[in-house]
């Protein structure tokens, strides 16, 4: 009897999965399992067939498949809402229409599969690695997944950061054994446990919450219900450029119509998971380059940086578009398949970028053309030249060709521009850094992320950032302060730091400053790892060794980040409106190999069986330290949403059932009449606020006649934040003056309202 092929079967099991979706009779497991399948497992495997024409590791093709699976997912998405629009379907984004596209594009993927690779073998039994060889690394992953998960939940039920610390501890164990053990396991058991280890790291923050938490999460996750509750994307009734991100529109919607998730699951956990992958691609990257532990090093630089697991989880849209770079990266960097299909494959790629953040786009286009500035000083200075050619012979030409960066210019154009007319972000930034550079006289200070910069200027302190704050609410108002205000000035709020645990005391009795020690260790790793990119790149030009052979493109992308890195520390709106450290990790795709490889060298002096042992022990450290496991052992530091109910992002990302009761009583007794609170405040509730509120309540902008909300630290800690040139500025509020202009008409245990 012949068996049938393996793409006849994925194919059949495509048309049971869409029958399913299609049933009147549709269980809720079931419709989970088909809808994931249909979205993401099925494209995923036939595109992963269609990747072995453009990277030759088995792990690469997975993940460019992982990769070319969810952008077919929002194209097809978007090509319904499209046509069906086109013949007057009112909501063209049902859970009928979207499955019928995804069946018609595992399809077309079939054929171009067919087209491409020709016919596919017969189904066979699955080749499993032996138990013992990969039991070690599947216990601690389950383990380290299973605790962070309750970590959070037990956060999210008002008891400690114990276990959250423990599951961090677990990851360290995790990626640690992986360096140890590198020589026994293969690179999928390895790209395992770094997938456990990074969905272990993003849940920990993501699943902080019964509610939806976090900063652009919010905003995101209100533009996803008005899609899904429309059953149609229309950029004009909303034309802002969140909207514009087809990653927290499109490709949500479609994960809740066809596997009947809840929202609050798709944000807060699938396009976590789905960004989990990036590490592991930053260790095929690097694994192209050199050995299984300096790419494993690679891969814990890339999750040990804060932004990583305290901001991407709440970033929806940078989190697909960060999965779809580090697949295009991949194929960059792998120069055994021809260079033609990876050319093809990262252009394609780059749209889905386009689609899915403005901002990544917006980097990874001067990252390039930057890259390309740096690629000629190269191939114009001999000794460059020769010594970047002798690493990887095969490169004559650049591989990012200028047609390319035309095109994913013209991509960018074109939807920011006609088809969404959402430019004005970029408008406004192109204008404001003329601003700046024609007239540095009047140039604003940037964003203090600025000054973790090796080579930066200053930091601009909290309280003069609240002084500039303050000016500007007087110039939009044009008057100065209320009188009831004068005694009772604004200012900044005292450092919140946990106190001293009991290993922190015993330091602290010994003479010891501890909060100061915390701090000078978090500027070392911030200087640390900017030392050893620097190290990294220059020993690539200089060290004669084979350990580590970076392509000549990879050099120039990690030249062209540092090019960008810069251009924000010097222009203070660029770090404002983009964001030194989100750009950093974007960079982290280029730049982890060599920071890895710069780690390695800078212990040189060591002798050679130790280098690797010591390089292994100071990344986790590290690790450990930006994690916040370090500092939560002593005390003595800010704390952190992920370890505990305190500290700045709690105070105003989590959203609290106090805070959602008095907006449902606002709803009931305000009518249309104007209510003000500050900005992360109405960030937390504004899925359940109907109209635009005014967004800050500094006294200068108080209203007469409006209703004043105090969220939960302004009812709590007297504290309010603001977001001001890039900053974060949380300030003691002066209730006096609410108390002496207005009458306190609501109050519970977290809120008040006045008027």
């Amino acid at each position: 009897m012949t068996r049938p092929s393996q793409r006849t079967v994925v194919l059949g099991s495509v048309l049971v999965a869409c029958a399913v979706e299609l049933s009147p009779w549709r269980p809720a497991v079931l419709v989970t399992v088909a809808g994931l399948w249909l979205l993401i497992g099925a494209p995923a495997w036939l595109c992963r067939r269609i990747a072995t024409r453009t990277v030759s590791a088995r792990e690469a093709q997975w993940l460019l498949g992982l990769g070319f699976a969810v952008l077919a997912a929002m194209v097809a998405a978007l090509a319904v809402n499209t046509v069906l629009s086109w013949f007057g379907v009112s909501r063209p984004l049902t859970t009928a229409s979207l499955a019928v596209a995804q069946t018609l594009t595992a399809a077309g993927l079939a054929f171009l599969d067919r087209r491409l690779t020709g016919a596919s073998p017969p189904v066979r039994a699955p080749r499993l690695m032996p138990v013992r060889d990969v039991a070690p690394i599947a216990v601690l992953g389950v383990l380290s997944l299973v605790v962070a998960i309750a970590g959070a939940v037990r956060l999210n039920n008002g008891f400690t950061g114990a276990t959250s610390l423990i599951a961090l501890v677990l990851v360290a164990a995790l990626l640690g054994f992986l360096v140890l053990k590198a020589g026994r396991y293969g690179d999928g058991a390895i790209a395992f446990g770094i997938l456990c280890a990074a969905t272990a790291l993003l849940l920990l923050t993501s699943l902080r919450g019964w509610y939806v938490s976090g900063h652009d999460i919010q905003r995101e996750y209100l533009l996803f219900q008005l899609t899904s509750t429309k059953g149609y994307w229309d950029i004009s009734g909303y034309p802002d450029a969140y909207n514009a991100c087809l990653s927290i529109t499109l490709l949500p919607t479609s994960l809740a119509e066809l596997t009947a998730l809840p929202g609050l699951a798709i944000f807060k956990v699938v396009l976590p998971m789905l960004f989990a992958a990036a590490p592991v691609a930053v260790y095929r990257t690097t694994r192209n380059l050199t050995s299984k532990r300096v790419a494993l090093l690679a891969a814990v630089y890339f999750l040990a940086f804060p932004t990583f697991f305290t901001d991407m989880p709440f970033l929806g849209r940078q989190e697909i578009a960060f999965l779809l770079l580090g697949c295009a990266v991949l194929a960059l960097s792998d120069l055994s398949a021809p260079r033609r299909a990876r050319r093809i494959a990262f252009t394609v790629l780059f749209a889905g970028v386009v689609l899915s953040h403005y901002s990544t786009t917006y980097v990874l286009i001067g990252v390039l053309l930057l890259g390309k500035l740096a690629s000629g000083v190269i191939r114009v200075v001999p000794p460059l030249r020769r010594r970047l050619a002798e690493r990887a012979p095969k490169e004559a030409t650049d591989f990012v060709a200028w047609p390319m960066i035309g095109i994913a210019v013209l991509c960018s154009a074109l939807w920011t521009g006609p088809v969404t007319g959402t430019w004005h972000q970029l408008q406004h930034t192109a204008a404001a850094t003329a601003q700046d550079l024609f007239h540095p006289g009047e140039v604003q200070r940037g964003s203090s992320d600025t000054a973790y910069g090796i080579f930066s200027s200053a930091r601009v302190s909290p309280q003069q950032r609240l002084r500039d704050y303050a000016d500007s609410t007087r110039s939009r108002t044009g008057g100065e302060p209320p009188t009831a205000l004068s005694s009772a000035t604004a200012q900044v709020a005292p450092a919140d730091n946990l106190p001293l645990t009991a290993a922190g005391s015993v330091l602290d009795r010994l003479g010891l400053d501890v909060p100061r020690i915390n701090g000078l260790l978090r500027t070392l790793c911030a200087d640390g790892l900017q030392v050893l990119l620097i190290l990294g790149l220059a020993g690539t030009l200089i060290a004669t060794a084979t350990l580590f052979r970076p392509t000549h493109d990879l050099f120039v992308l990690a030249a062209g980040g540092l090019g960008v890195l810069a251009a924000e520390i010097a222009v203070p709106q660029l770090s404002v409106d983009y964001g030194l450290l989100r750009t950093f990790q974007q960079g982290l795709f280029g730049f982890a190999p060599f920071i890895a490889m710069g780690s390695v060298w800078a212990l040189s002096w060591l002798r050679k069986r130790w280098r690797m042992p010591a390089a292994t022990t100071a990344a986790l450290l590290l690790f450990l330290d930006l994690t916040g496991a370090l500092p939560r052992l002593f005390g003595g530091y800010p704390a952190q949403l992920h370890l505990d109910n305190a500290g700045q992002y709690y105070d105003i990302y989590y959203a609290h059932p106090q805070e959602r009761a008095a907006i449902a009583w606002l709803e009931q007794h305000t009518a249309a009449q104007r209510i003000q609170s500050d900005r992360y405040t109405l960030s937390r509730l504004q899925t359940l606020i109907d109209g635009r509120p005014g967004d800050d309540i500094y006294p200068t902008l108080v209203q007469p006649g409006s209703f004043v909300l105090l969220g939960y630290p302004t009812v709590r800690k007297d504290e309010v934040t603001v977001f001001y040139q890039g900053d974060l500025v949380t300030y003691s509020y002066p209730l006096r003056f609410l108390d002496a202009t207005k009458n306190k008409v609501y109050s519970s245990n977290g809120t008040s309202v006045y008027r």
